[in-house]
């Protein structure tokens, strides 16, 4: 079991890190005429809030928390799904921003995307090496 502890190390701090992308990305890419317009980001952030708590769980105690890994992954392939349905839907909103703020935007997404492919894999890992009563 020890040698899965980084793995699930790596899945904790990188569901932080992506929490703290998506809010600066909230920021960058929020409207600036009102405030009201961070609303809907903002349901956005809390949803993925979830993650890191999901992630930490497995962290301390994988086998207890085992099954919280097939929800992890659901959201995730959800996430990712969701990325490419937003990449075609709304490009016109993206094209919209100034240069700068659509190349951030566009690639920290990507970013984020490809990592979500990538830990879906890891808890994947996870869930196959985690067996009860170990």
């Amino acid at each position: 079991m020890g040698v899965l502890r980084p793995l699930r190390a790596a899945l904790f701090f990188y569901e932080c890190l992506r929490v703290l992308l998506l809010l600066v990305f909230m920021f960058i890419a929020a409207p600036e005429s009102t405030d009201s317009a961070f609303f809907p980001y903002f349901v956005y952030l809390s949803a993925n809030a979830l993650f890191p708590l999901m992630a930490l769980f497995v962290w301390l105690n994988p086998e207890e928390h085992r099954n919280y890994l097939a929800l992890y992954m659901a959201g995730k392939i959800i996430s990712v799904v969701s990325f490419y349905v937003w990449g075609i839907f709304d490009s016109l909103e993206i094209s919209g921003l100034d240069m700068a703020r659509s190349i951030i935007l566009l690639g920290g997404s990507t970013f984020i995307n490809l990592a979500d492919i990538l830990s879906v894999w890891g808890a994947w890992a996870l869930k196959n090496k985690i067996r009860r009563g170990v």
